[in-house]
């Protein structure tokens, strides 16, 4: 590849070259190596989990806005009634390994599969599974996709109207300064949420 084409592409992928540059200075800035690749600290994981259970004899789907290479899918999906659905959302748009977005959205299918058929992958932006949205009932929403105050707002707002009983998510009090999640949390749950670690919850 020559050097102009090269700077062709990372001027197209200028922003999630930002963001990825940003999001992983701010973890190892913070003493987050651990988490450089974007997933969750056993801690975080185990308040996952222990959420899913708790909705175990709900009739809904487990929803996750937001699968990168899909752990916190697998750790969902094994920890959800055998009668529940588990959805996960993504478009494949942003990943900390700056994979293109047809290899990323290979590689996560592929791990996808070790969740058996329990699994559905919704490809596209949490915007247009909210569109296409047909009252499929929700247990629970984990919401760790777009980070902006305005999408976690919107998300928020929706789940709310959709009556889901619990809306949880990750990134709670992230100090990376273009993250709005905590602002977004706190303006939607006043009285506010249980958190462990970065994991935060809402039972409404």
């Amino acid at each position: 590849m020559n050097r102009w084409k090269k700077i062709g592409l990372l001027w197209k992928w200028r922003r999630q070259v930002r963001e990825t540059l940003s999001t992983q200075l701010s973890l190892l800035e913070g003493d987050h190596s651990a988490d450089a690749l974007g997933g969750l600290t056993a801690e975080e994981e185990a308040e996952v989990v222990r959420l899913v259970q708790s909705v175990n004899r709900e009739p809904g789907a487990i929803v996750e806005f937001g699968t990168l290479f899909g752990l916190t899918t697998l750790a969902m999906a094994k920890n959800k009634s055998p009668s529940q659905r588990c959805v996960t959302v993504d478009n494949f748009c942003w990943n900390p390994l700056g994979l293109p977005p047809d290899m990323h959205r290979d590689f996560t299918r592929r791990i996808l599969r070790n969740g058996g058929d329990g699994i559905e992958l919704f490809d596209g932006t949490t915007e247009a599974f909210r569109e296409t949205y047909h009252d499929l009932p929700i247990a629970l929403l984990f919401l760790d996709a777009d980070h902006s105050y305005e999408a976690v707002r919107s998300e928020i707002a929706w789940a709310k109207a959709h009556g889901v009983p619990v809306i949880c998510g990750h990134d709670y009090q992230n100090p990376n300064p273009i993250f709005g999640v905590t602002r977004a949390v706190d303006e939607a749950f006043p009285h506010g949420v249980r958190h462990v670690g970065m994991v935060w919850s809402a039972i409404c």
